[in-house]
């Protein structure tokens, strides 16, 4: 019986040390999971599509009350960080009315049947803190963000290069907004053709890029 003791502590003090091993921590003596919400009083929530192409460049744009999102995370361990960014396809803009039109229409994206776009947060991945101020409450890491992206009704799993900032709350943050904040930015790639975009026949790959870079930068605040 107490080598069956020993065997089982043995065994938890292995796992306990193994998550260890794979959790990095802001380094701000703070733990425990975090619920936070993006909050436009927080920052300038942005988040750009860019396409490039042999006969024209086109920079969009989703309108800031076309986005929702959350974020669970504990500052103790990055890595389990989950979440979810929703937005709807009609608030999605570049500039020029028509050319809109087409792109919520039926050979684009769809948005009468698909109506949005969502990348939902599986994990986070290759952290590395690369600031850290304690006195502040404030840390930032460069990490790759792991998740599933869904268009059109098909999820693909894609990958983002990321950088997420952790502030304490303080009386300065406070006249932003109540809670811990949470900043994150980054830049990720999808293929139209990964998700069924046919669009009109000869523009992609002349007018539109066959590829479509995101980029993004979100302002969170815990509620």
């Amino acid at each position: 019986m107490y080598k069956l003791l020993k065997l089982i502590v043995l065994g938890v003090l292995f796992i306990t040390t193994l998550n260890s091993a794979f959790s990095t921590d802001f380094g701000l003596n703070l733990s425990g999971e975090r619920k936070f919400k993006l909050n436009h009083n927080v920052g300038p929530n942005e988040l750009r599509f860019n396409s490039s192409a042999p006969l024209e460049d086109i920079v969009g744009y989703v309108d800031k009350d076309a986005m929702s999102s959350s974020v669970t995370l504990d500052p103790a361990n990055i890595e389990k960080a989950t979440g979810t960014v929703v937005f709807k396809v009609n608030g999605m803009e570049t500039g020029i009315k028509t050319r809109d039109e087409h792109l919520h229409g039926p050979n684009w994206l769809d948005a009468a049947q698909f109506p949005e776009i969502k990348f939902e947060l599986r994990n986070i991945k290759d952290v590395k803190i690369v600031q850290k101020d304690p006195p502040l409450g404030r840390a930032s890491a460069e990490a790759t963000a792991v998740g599933v992206f869904t268009m059109r009704g098909i999820s693909k799993n894609i990958t983002s290069k990321v950088k997420i900032t952790f502030v304490k709350e303080s009386d300065f943050t406070k006249k932003r907004a109540n809670g811990d904040l949470l900043f994150v930015e980054g830049t990720f790639s999808i293929k139209l053709a990964d998700f069924n975009v046919q669009g009109t026949k000869g523009v992609i790959g002349s007018k539109v890029g066959k590829e479509i870079s995101i980029t993004y930068k979100l302002f969170y605040n815990a509620g």
